[in-house]
């Protein structure tokens, strides 16, 4: 294993996200599973495994609930910009916590916290408008009743002449850099904000 001088911050290593089978509630792990996880952490100095999944803890999705085991450190992220609200953070470096359903999960809390996914590119609005929206609608698109709704399942459509669409109500975006911030100027600021002054103030804070 590699040796982390002093001073020096951990190896965190190849990581996984999304449903992993083989996992059960309450953490035991299936052989073919442990052979890959077994694999994937001698990658980390810490011999865990990292798992993110765009939020603050395992959380269920689609009906599959992200069971995690001892192997594991769960990195936490604030998907956008805005501050994270403290009574949602869990103790760094601490195994056995609260996921996103209140359930203990044997996982241990990662002390690294992970925060504005992709805000250097527009992106994209997910769904059937992936590549086409690439903005969210502006004043002007909403007062002319020119502002398509993506969904995150469909046949694909069109975004408007501007590339704008409705990604708020029953889709979202790729990242953070999609959407406008308060503070800042322009409807997607956070891609150009360091030639901003008052708007690296405003997401610094």
């Amino acid at each position: 294993e590699a040796a982390v001088s002093a001073g020096e911050g951990p190896t965190y290593g190849c990581g996984l996200v999304g449903h992993l089978p083989g996992i059960t509630s309450d953490g035991s792990v299936a052989p073919d599973t442990q052979r890959l996880i077994d694999g994937i952490r001698s990658s980390s100095t810490l011999n865990l495994v990292p798992y993110w999944n765009w939020n603050l803890a395992p959380q269920t999705v689609d009906g599959e609930t992200e069971y995690l085991s001892a192997d594991f450190i769960f990195m936490p992220e604030q998907w956008g910009v805005g501050a994270v609200k403290a009574e949602y953070v869990r103790p760094a470096m601490v195994p056995n916590f609260l996921d996103s359903n209140g359930k203990v999960s044997p996982a241990t809390m990662a002390d690294i916290f992970l925060g504005a996914n992709e805000p250097d590119i527009y992106g994209s609005c997910m769904g059937n408008m992936f590549g086409e929206c690439s903005a969210p609608c502006d004043p002007a698109s909403v007062a002319a009743n020119d502002c398509p709704a993506a969904q995150l399942d469909g046949e694909p459509i069109h975004a408007n002449a501007k590339g704008q669409c409705n990604c708020w109500q029953f889709a979202h975006a790729t990242g953070a850099g999609f959407w406008p911030f308060d503070g800042c100027v322009g409807p997607q600021p956070l891609p150009e904000m360091w030639s901003d002054p008052q708007c690296v103030d405003t997401v610094m804070r």
